[in-house]
């Protein structure tokens, strides 16, 4: 009787709730018992065992518990704890190129640069590893408190870098060269092609036309006010750029600068590197390396504005980077108007919008495929043989269904590798090393700071929900 009491005590005055997936058992004990009920280690463990709590259950608390109930009146007390899940690790994909934000020109012993000596475009030969992919590693289940298993997230896969001329070796890891040639890292896809390359030996001019090249293009000269250099893997020029257009999916080397006289445009796919910039228009989706300045332009950088040289100074106009702004000085004395706008990251959120679009109507496609192949293979399942031609059309139809699947498979992978590197941005940040003039708006992220007297080595930083001045 005196067990039934205890039993019918537990019951009316504690609660049990299990949290995080049953990972976690709380208990609740509402109000303390009556003097004529003794509580006992056996009846807390049979009330725990009634509320589905049967795995680490935290002894030394129970026996508190029972000893002094007063003690633990309205207090959520863990009661027990299960075993968490261990999460996968996620896929490796290791690139073997170089990249080419990772040479710099040389500097000569008067403190001048040379960017004439950069280095060539990347070359590599017949079986040569471009990439490899280490896969993940599967995920440990947890176990609750209630016995049932709380199930691990397993480790996402990435693919490897697979693009023109380049093949994926029988173990299913290792990227490989299937023919000499110009290796180029277009990011904005995330492959690895490899091309030909286009030598102009002089310059672009009339006698020369407008270049569209399916591989790298290189110019020994100039290219002349009005002409269009396009390329679907890198151009690198000798000379200078004068009023004209340049684009290309891989990286753009711009040895003599660029004077676009507020005509010329400039697009690259991966990384732009030139002495100087003026009055032109840049957009790049990787990093932008410039000399000496950047004046009076518009450029966007998908990652990084550096500017290198001695001088290294942005007056005028709009700069734009998805990660950070470093230069020597920003404005001018004369508080020429200049803008500078970081944590913004628009082909890779332009290209997100795009592919969500694409899942949206393929999601439509399948709907619509897929009810047609219901009713073909209904007819056909009841007794009677499908005519030729609809039999026929049914076979046309699965293979449809087989490749909307796998451009689904693409789209979703491409849209993971997009989310990931917009979740891992680093802070955005603009650091100056000598001066900023009056006259500047930085804009970081959402936060806008007008500089109305002159700074000297600082960086701008967001802290607290502003942009804030921190020293370098």
């Amino acid at each position: 009787m005196e067990g039934m009491e205890e039993k019918s005590w537990w019951i009316k005055n504690c609660k049990v709730f299990l949290e995080e997936q049953g990972l976690y058992g709380t208990l609740l004990i509402e109000k303390e018992p009556p003097a004529d009920i003794q509580l006992t280690i056996e009846g807390l463990l049979d009330f725990l065992k009634n509320a589905g709590i049967l795995l680490g259950i935290d002894m030394a608390l129970c026996q508190q518990i029972v000893s002094d109930p007063a003690a633990h009146i309205q207090q959520r007390l863990r009661i027990a704890v299960g075993k968490p899940a261990e999460k996968g690790q996620d896929a490796i994909i290791e690139i073997y190129i170089e990249e080419d934000g990772q040479r710099t020109p040389k500097v000569l012993e008067t403190g001048k640069v040379d960017y004439f000596d950069m280095g060539s475009v990347n070359t590599v030969k017949q079986g040569a590893v471009l990439a490899k992919r280490i896969p993940p590693q599967p995920g440990v289940d947890g176990m609750a408190v209630s016995g049932q298993p709380i199930i691990a997230k397993q480790g996402r896969d990435y693919r490897l870098p697979q693009g023109k001329n380049t093949k994926v070796d029988e173990d299913g890891c290792t990227l490989l060269a299937e023919t000499d040639g110009h290796v180029v890292f277009i990011q904005r896809e995330n492959k690895i092609n490899i091309f030909n390359e286009y030598v102009v030996q002089k310059d672009v001019d009339f006698s020369v036309g407008n270049i569209e090249f399916s591989g790298s293009v290189r110019i020994l000269g100039n290219v002349q006010p009005g002409f269009r250099i396009k390329a679907e893997g890198d151009v690198e020029i000798q000379g200078y750029v004068d009023a004209a257009t340049v684009e290309a999916d891989g990286n753009v080397t711009i040895r003599g600068g660029v004077q676009g006289r507020n005509k010329g445009f400039i697009r690259s796919g991966g990384n732009l590197r030139t002495p100087f910039i003026q009055n032109a228009s840049i957009s790049v989706e990787g990093s932008c390396y410039v000399g000496e300045s950047i004046m009076h332009s518009q450029v966007s950088a998908g990652a990084k504005v550096i500017m290198e040289g001695r001088k290294g100074v942005i007056v005028g106009g709009i700069v734009r980077a998805g990660e950070e702004v470093v230069t020597k000085v920003l404005g001018s004395q004369m508080a020429t108007p200049t803008e500078l706008e970081v944590g913004v990251h628009p082909h890779l959120r332009a290209e997100l919008a795009s592919i969500n679009e694409k899942m949206k109507e393929l999601i439509k496609n399948v709907d619509k495929t897929q009810k047609a192949v219901d009713l073909l293979e209904n007819m056909n399942a009841g007794g009677h043989n499908l005519p030729p031609d609809k039999a026929a059309l049914l076979q046309k139809l699965k293979l449809t269904l087989n490749h909307y699947k796998l451009e689904g498979e693409e789209l979703m992978f491409r849209r993971s590798e997009i989310e990931m590197v917009l979740q891992d941005l680093k802070s955005a940040r603009v650091n100056v090393f000598d001066t900023v003039h009056p006259g500047v708006k930085i804009m970081l992220s959402n936060y806008i700071y007008f500089v109305r007297d002159s700074l000297s080595h600082v960086s701008f930083v967001i802290r607290d929900a502003e942009v804030r001045t921190v020293p370098l």
